[in-house]
């Protein structure tokens, strides 16, 4: 993985250095690109305080790219999200992340009538490192490719004026899910089929690890400047399965709120809010170790972070 970033930043820094010769040609002025970073600290440490705490260091990053291609014909969008954060508490406490999301998203459009263009898009989502239920204890949940979330889609997208909004009807969508883990795959983690066993508790048939779906999406996303130094980038996604007999709509809305104090520091909120109705959680009510009920529940993250920033 740091080796990818690398990688990509130089080819993104490339980029910049070369926007800003005089020999570029007028179709390479159809092409804008920008690119975002953060990383973000902090620490709390204590020593004989009488009013107790226990001592954590964590560190969160973010990188965010965009490229795109615009005519009078064609519009072409291309973005990768990588973000990435471990938390340690305790002066023995084990590392646990905080946060792992990886996301690459590419759109081509072509004029349809109007400001609507026919459009095509393709969508991958995953994770790069194993995740636990907690920093003490070591069951697994989730790992690389485990799960990895790809769609591609057919229909119709609009942009304003100002590129500030993407609307985006997609009546023909294809979405796969990939369990790239036996053991998750075997307890149906993700909604994939579980592995059958006998009465005797033998394995019959492992568990599947691709679960297909075809159904519609509609996706909105919109960023703007709040103000001077402030800057939202938002995109929500709903997904509805044409298979399934239940109303139920897969929801994926993700926020970024970018705040810049000078050239290099900034402050920044993340929210991530997922809700799908074949993802099974475990609830334990009383934390007593025992999981009173299972099922689909919504899913809430939310960072915090105050540190470095670079955008080019």
């Amino acid at each position: 993985m740091p080796k990818f970033l690398f990688y990509f930043l130089l080819i993104a820094l490339s980029f910049s250095s070369y926007a800003g010769n005089p020999l570029v040609t007028d179709s390479l002025k159809q092409w804008t690109h920008t690119a975002t970073t953060a990383l973000n600290f902090s620490q709390v440490s204590f020593s004989n305080w009488s009013a107790g705490g226990e001592s954590s260091i964590s560190a969160t990053g973010l990188l965010k790219c965009v490229v795109s291609y615009k005519d009078s014909t064609k519009i072409w969008d291309n973005s990768l999200d990588i973000a990435f954060g471990i938390i340690r508490q305790g002066d023995l406490g084990k590392v646990a992340k905080s946060d792992d999301r990886i996301e690459l998203n590419s759109s081509y459009g072509w004029t349809a009538f109007k400001k609507w263009y026919y459009n095509m898009s393709v969508n991958l989502m995953s994770q790069a490192a194993k995740g636990y239920k907690s920093p003490n204890n070591s069951t697994l949940i989730s790992d690389f490719l485990a799960p990895a979330y790809s769609s591609i889609s057919i229909g119709l997208s609009h942009k304003s004026t100002n590129d500030n909004l993407h609307l985006q009807v997609l009546p023909l969508s294809g979405k796969m899910t990939y369990v790239n883990n036996q053991e998750l795959a075997d307890a149906g983690a993700f909604g994939v089929e579980s592995a059958q066993y006998n009465g005797a508790g033998v394995l019959i048939k492992a568990g599947e690890k691709i679960r297909s779906e075809f159904g519609g999406t509609l996706k909105v996303h919109y960023k703007n400047k709040l103000g001077g130094n402030v800057r939202i980038d938002t995109k929500a996604t709903l997904f509805s399965n044409y298979n399934d007999q239940s109303s139920s709509i897969d929801v994926d809305w993700q926020l970024l709120l970018l705040m810049k104090i000078n050239k290099y520091l900034s402050a920044n909120i993340t929210t991530h809010l997922i809700y799908d109705e074949d993802v099974s959680i475990a609830l334990d009510l009383d934390k007593d170790g025992v999981f009173e009920s299972s099922g689909p529940r919504v899913q809430f993250k939310e960072l915090f972070g105050l540190g470095l920033s670079y955008s080019f």
